[in-house]
């Protein structure tokens, strides 16, 4: 849930509550001040009924008027002064009405009477009910315009904050441009607009120096590389060397062999950092998997390796040095981490690759893409699939890894159309 709906909800409920509990507290104060009103009215009856009685000793006549009454009955003792509420039925409107009523003791000529006035509380409940009506839609109305000046005036305060968001979504590591932020007001705003400036600065300039680091070191380890290589092949031509020396330097041979490969990975890859592989072309994916089908084939049959190529027509636009290595990479990964008597599948369908082999556990799905990570039984350099990663995408593709039946599967998704201009038949190999 995005910050400003979450601020709206809590913003707009408190209100909401804050007000509908004093409209609440509000009616009840108003009824009670009312109603010890409407009391006070009633004393004012009782007090001009008590002083008729003193001047004439005698009762004045019971009365009905249209929101008052006046009666008299006669008390066995002293009865108790107060103050009711009761419900009195009208026989015209044919309902009943709340009224207020009060109760006193008179004594007159020796004898004891209970006075009885009752007032009405219609036009006391009418005017509490305006008012309360008044109230409700004062907070209903505060309560739309909170709404619509947070959703209007609120967003209109953090566009600037989603507009540094865009930004930073679209900074790409890989091809980094400077950071242009929107200016703002808002300091909290500004503070953090400049820190994101000077932070993504910082990373490109660490970023551009590893890139750097690696694109030398792999240029300058090659050229010792091929001079260590050379004088293997010199010192292997030496007719006094024993089986155990010639051991010895086939084991160098291997590391030094290693150490190349490492280091063509690593240039490779920060090449496709620097975007060095620009130039793309119509590449026939079908036509690369079959040439290769033949090498994959011959070493199969040395390890009783079975082999199921399911070549339809897969033409991408990418570029060709870098389709090459996805292809091989991904052969040369199932190849390596087969077993005997094992199997790779290889099939393309109008805008997929998928490559199988035979496996025995399922692999981490979230680390099989990184640099160096690899099996404990992998003997390679752990760059391979980092490498169809980087390739993917830089290209624009996805690569997706699962198991299923004991099988490793890759899936390279080209995610584009391709409307080819020649007829492309379909291949089955």
């Amino acid at each position: 849930m995005k910050l400003q709906t979450q601020y709206n909800r809590i913003t707009i409920l408190s209100t909401f509550l804050i007000l509908l509990i004093a409209a609440a507290s509000y009616f009840f104060l108003l009824r009670f001040v009312l109603i010890g009103q409407l009391d006070e009215s009633l004393k004012v009856e009782e007090a001009e009924i008590i002083d008729y009685v003193k001047n004439y000793q005698r009762l004045p006549a019971p009365s009905v008027y249209k929101d008052q009454r006046i009666s008299f009955s006669i008390a066995t003792h002293p009865p108790k002064r107060s103050f009711q509420t009761i419900s009195l039925y009208d026989s015209v409107q044919h309902n009943s009405e709340e009224s207020r009523q009060i109760i006193f003791p008179l004594f007159v000529k020796g004898e004891y009477y209970l006075a009885s006035v009752i007032k009405s509380e219609e036009a006391t409940e009418y005017l509490v009910w305006i008012i309360l009506l008044a109230t409700i839609g004062l907070i209903i109305l505060l309560t739309l315009i909170l709404f619509f000046t947070n959703r209007f005036l609120i967003k209109e305060l953090w566009k600037p904050f989603q507009k540094t968001l865009s930004t930073i979504k679209e900074f790409n590591l890989s091809a980094p441009i400077e950071v242009r932020l929107p200016s703002t007001s808002i300091t909290e705003f500004r503070e953090l607009n400049e820190s994101i400036r000077l932070m993504t600065k910082k990373v490109m300039k660490d970023y551009q120096s590893l890139k750097d680091f690696t694109n030398h070191a792999s240029h300058e380890i090659q050229t010792p590389l091929a001079v260590m290589n050379s004088r293997l092949d010199i010192l292997i031509q030496q007719p006094e060397l024993t089986e155990k020396s010639m051991h010895e330097i086939q084991g160098l041979y291997k590391s030094v062999e290693k150490v190349s490969k490492l280091c063509h990975s690593l240039l490779l890859l920060a090449r496709i950092d620097n975007n060095q592989y620009t130039t793309t072309h119509r590449v026939p994916v079908h036509e690369m998997l079959a040439v290769r089908q033949h090498e994959i084939k011959d070493w199969a049959t040395g390890l009783n390796v079975t082999t199921n190529f399911r070549l339809s027509a897969l033409v991408v636009i990418m570029n060709t040095e870098l389709a090459e290595t996805l292809i091989n990479n991904l052969l040369l990964n199932a190849a390596r981490h087969n077993k005997e008597h094992g199997a790779i599948s290889v099939e393309t369908t109008s805008d997929k690759l998928i490559i199988s082999n035979t496996g025995q556990q399922r692999l981490n799905k979230d680390l099989i893409f990184d640099r160096f990570y690899k099996s404990s039984q992998s003997a390679g350099s752990g760059l391979g699939l980092a490498i169809v990663k980087k390739i993917a995408d830089q290209s624009g593709f996805t690569i997706n890894y699962y198991f299923k039946d004991s099988q490793h599967f890759f899936e390279v998704c080209f995610n584009q159309i391709n409307n080819h201009e020649e007829n492309l038949s379909e291949f089955v190999y």
